[in-house]
């Protein structure tokens, strides 16, 4: 079974680094794309809260949270996403679909490890605009694909009962594409600009976690984590051409970019800090709050109606069991949860700031022993149709899966 589980893990690993388009979003072609969902589907179904653990559920974002851990755990999560978009010119629908995390947690008795993949940001979107040069009808399309994906290591261990601390190490890695494609009436060529970049940088996380059990029952759980600020190194190059109206390149350029060949680019710093409550294997209810210092700015992006200000993310969330060991009733065992979720994204275009809301449910299925099948659905709005701009109604359907396996235990039978 366990290499059954290892080939499973190598497999979806180089699929999922290959390289996949999460969003199709105009926002998405700020900065070097929307910042990902990458906590487990879990956690996200309970409005991406990130406090709770016990011994089969931990937190992708809080490393802390795997000293909880009493069984080795394969997960992955995958997500489909249908958006109506809406603006003053109409409204268009889109849809996509991704691996979100690929995760392998091992506990040891003195600590536990966790690794994996999961994404940071995604950028993909496709915008045509209309309008005249020199009295010509001009058709702007505007096409973007890429974003950038973290391979972490975590470590956590626990100095006293009830407190567990945490370290996770990223290597964010990825890339950016962007074209931009002019068509003028009555000129024969249409002029077409790609810019690639290729990113890399490191980051770590530190994470606390404190689990109080009152009266046997009764659970009191508090959680941490702060990300320093870190750079993302971006090797940047850019070619112009001529295009004919059937896609054969003409004359093909690139262009110098100067110092803006090699940047470096700050993701500011980020705490989360959580507070949750409920009765142990019965109910849960939590409450996480997210910062960060500001938003990151592609330094290629010529425009001068955008800011960036500081994000911020108000987690709401909890789950119910019935009856985790019955032995008469499925549905009693099952985990039903629900959230929401405010967030501010930090992204200001024409004076308007973009938010982002979002109620969350789903489904555990118990599926043999500690395994489980997670779905859900989150509804949710993004951005506004003030000052010529974009609203988004989108549902994200999640899914995962968390594998429970035990190891280093000697068998006695074969």
């Amino acid at each position: 079974m366990k290499n059954k589980f290892l080939s499973f893990f190598v497999v979806a690993i180089a699929a999922f680094s290959y390289g996949q388009n999460a969003t199709l979003s105009p926002y998405s072609y700020y900065g070097f794309g929307q910042p990902a969902s990458a906590n487990t589907a879990e956690n996200n179904m309970m409005g991406s809260i990130t406090v709770y653990a016990d011994s089969t559920h931990f937190s992708l974002d809080n490393p802390a949270t795997l000293k909880k851990l009493n069984y080795v755990q394969y997960r992955v999560g995958a997500r489909y996403t249908s958006v109506e978009q809406t603006s003053s010119n109409g409204t268009g629908y889109t849809s996509a679909a991704s691996l979100n995390y690929l995760s392998l947690s091992v506990p040891t008795k003195f600590f536990a490890f966790s690794f994996g993949l999961k994404p940071k940001t995604s950028l993909g979107y496709r915008i045509i605009v209309t309008g005249e040069l020199d009295d010509l009808n001009t058709t702007t399309f505007h096409e973007g694909s890429g974003g950038v994906n973290t391979t972490f290591l975590g470590v956590a261990l626990s100095p006293f009962k009830g407190l567990s601390l945490g370290i996770m190490a990223n290597y964010n890695f990825g890339f950016t594409e962007k074209v931009f494609n002019q068509n003028i009436s009555g000129v024969q060529f249409d002029t077409q600009i790609f810019t690639r970049s290729e990113l890399s940088g490191l980051n770590y996380v530190l994470g606390a976690h404190y689990d109080r059990r009152m009266k046997s029952k009764y659970i009191l759980q508090l959680s941490a984590t702060y990300t320093p600020q870190t750079s993302l190194e971006s090797t940047n190059t850019r070619t112009i051409s001529s295009v004919s109206t059937t896609g054969s390149f003409g004359l093909q350029e690139t262009i110098d970019l100067g110092s803006l060949a090699n940047t470096s680019n700050k993701f500011s710093s980020e705490t989360n800090l959580g507070v949750g409550f409920g009765f142990a294997h019965k109910w849960f209810v939590g409450v996480n709050y997210l910062n960060t210092s500001k938003g990151i700015k592609n330094p290629l992006e010529p425009n001068t109606n955008v800011k960036y200000e500081a994000t911020s993310r108000l987690s709401v969330g909890g789950f119910y069991i019935p009856k985790y060991n019955s032995f008469t009733s499925y549905v009693s065992r099952m985990t039903y949860r629900v959230g929401a979720r405010f967030e501010k994204t930090g992204l200001v275009l024409n004076n308007q700031p973009i938010e982002d809301f979002g109620i969350t449910f789903g489904l555990g299925l118990p599926v043999g022993g500690l395994s489980k099948i997670n779905i859900g659905v989150e509804l949710g709005q993004l951005g506004t149709l003030d000052d010529g701009l974009i609203k988004e109604n989108y549902a994200n359907i999640m899914l995962g899966f968390s594998l429970s396996d035990i190891w280093f235990i000697k068998r006695k039978y074969d």
